[in-house]
């Protein structure tokens, strides 16, 4: 296990926490370490800049969706073999779920694993104010130690001398180092966050600028010293036996569709998937598999090249005619509906499901929810099970088809209650984003449906 682990957080959403984060372990790589990424909460952008700079999949630690030992397992085994653990906070330390709790906030999962926190100070136009941010953070929730501080936006070395003079006055916290303001720091943004790692060309020169920078102006030495930690110990949690022969998952993975919890993929593989990556934009048609697995991302941005490889669409959609098990979430769903409008033009997707769908200028539903799926899906088999996820996006339907629900969906702590996920044949679709290890089960069952598959082919 990781001798060493931190979580960067901050203020707030817009203090540069991903900047300054995946600067962090760009910097911590060129001294050597081997760093292991994490990011809290559902975002699945971040985390792609986190594993092209650290050359390991990041991971999402979320405690809205997954129990606390599930975590604390999770954490462990995936930093087992790193130098270093960093976590990427998410939006201010303590905002979570409930304006009433830290629940599912950074300051949450910090205190789950007990990690040491640097707190991310956008110190522009601040001088003694941002001793008594820091001081309001440090005695804000009893259980979450600020074992550092590190200033984002800095005019100059003398500036960041005097900032660093007062907070250490005033808040007995050591100020660790300092990043200048810069626009060449800057990542660009659009309707779901920031762009995608791999759209830029410059990545890597891009944060090793900014890890320059870090390794002038931070003091190492103290800052993993502030970094030491101890794991809690969490056994692993009990998962449904795998397999007894494997089967063979599908999983879309193109710049169209790339939004996956690594942790989702490494469940599938453990109970019995062999992992077959197949592109949507570019294939002719599906490899041979058993079952298939369509994730998220930005389909409305490759519309167009979706709708042109049209002998992959109708390859899909015969063989989910035929029976073979699919489990497609937001954007996946999305491409098996009938069209796609997005800026003013309307383009075909496979057609499978009845649904047209249009993007529009607000979100439509965003944020935590619990699904409750009803039996007969590829993800419930005989029973009914509950599950907790996600929504973000911009589409929806624009279609009157009446097809029947298959989840009955709630909002955590609010009385919102809705109903959506759609099955036809094999296949289940809705808007949410699932992590299997709030209920493996549901993982094992897409796998048993796939065995199913598997078996019917050979007879």
């Amino acid at each position: 296990m990781a001798k060493a682990a931190f979580m960067l957080a901050a203020a707030g959403s817009g203090s540069g926490k991903t900047t300054f984060a995946c600067g962090l372990m760009t910097a911590l790589r060129r001294q050597g370490f081997a760093v292991q990424p994490f990011k809290v909460g559902p975002d699945y952008i971040d985390p792609m800049y986190h594993t092209a700079l650290c050359g390991r999949p990041s991971r999402n630690l979320d405690s809205v969706m997954l129990p606390e030992e599930t975590l604390r397992h999770l954490f462990n085994k995936n930093a087992a073999d790193a130098d270093i653990a960093l976590i990427e906070g998410v939006m201010g330390l303590f905002d979570g779920l409930s304006p009433k709790s830290i629940y599912g906030s950074s300051a949450d999962i910090a205190r789950i694993l007990d990690l040491p926190v640097l707190l991310l100070v956008n110190a522009r136009g601040m001088a003694l104010s941002a001793a008594a941010l820091v001081n309001g953070f440090r005695d804000f929730a009893p259980g979450v130690k600020i074992a550092g501080v590190l200033l984002n936006n800095v005019k100059s070395a003398m500036l960041f001398r005097y900032l660093k003079e007062i907070i250490e006055a005033n808040c007995q916290i050591p100020v660790l180092g300092w990043l200048p303001h810069d626009p060449a720091f800057a990542l660009s943004e659009r309707h779901l966050g920031l762009y995608c790692s791999g759209e830029y060309t410059d990545l890597t020169a891009k944060f090793d600028k900014v890890a320059g920078c870090l390794l002038e102006n931070c003091d190492w030495p103290a800052l993993l010293a502030a970094a030491a930690y101890t794991p809690k110990y969490a056994p692993e949690p009990p998962l449904p036996a795998p397999l007894a022969q494997p089967v063979r998952l599908g999983i879309a993975q193109d710049a169209a569709f790339n939004f996956y919890y690594q942790d989702n993929i490494d469940l599938l593989e453990q109970l019995g998937a062999e992992i077959v990556p197949f592109s949507p934009l570019k294939d002719a048609s599906l490899p041979p598999v058993d079952a298939l697995y369509l994730g998220g991302g930005y389909p409305e941005l490759f519309a167009a090249a979706l709708e042109a490889n049209a002998g992959f669409r109708a390859d899909i959609a015969a063989k989910l005619a035929a029976g073979l098990p699919c489990y497609a979430e937001c954007g996946g769903f999305i491409y098996l509906g009938r069209t796609l409008t997005y800026q003013n033009a309307t383009y075909q997707m496979t057609g499978f499901f009845p649904f047209n769908f249009a993007m529009t200028d607000r979100l439509q539903h965003f944020g935590y929810m619990q699904a409750e799926i009803t039996a007969g899906t590829p993800l419930t088999g005989n029973a009914s099970g509950a599950i907790t996820g996600h929504e973000f996006h911009y589409t929806k339907r624009v279609d009157k088809a009446d097809y029947p629900p298959r989840y009955q969906v709630s909002k955590p702590g609010k009385n919102q209650y809705w109903q959506e996920g759609y099955q036809r044949e094999n296949t289940l679709g809705g808007y949410p984003h699932f992590n299997f290890w709030g209920n493996p089960q549901m993982a094992k069952n897409l796998l048993l449906a796939a065995a199913a598959y598997q078996q019917r082919r050979r007879q």
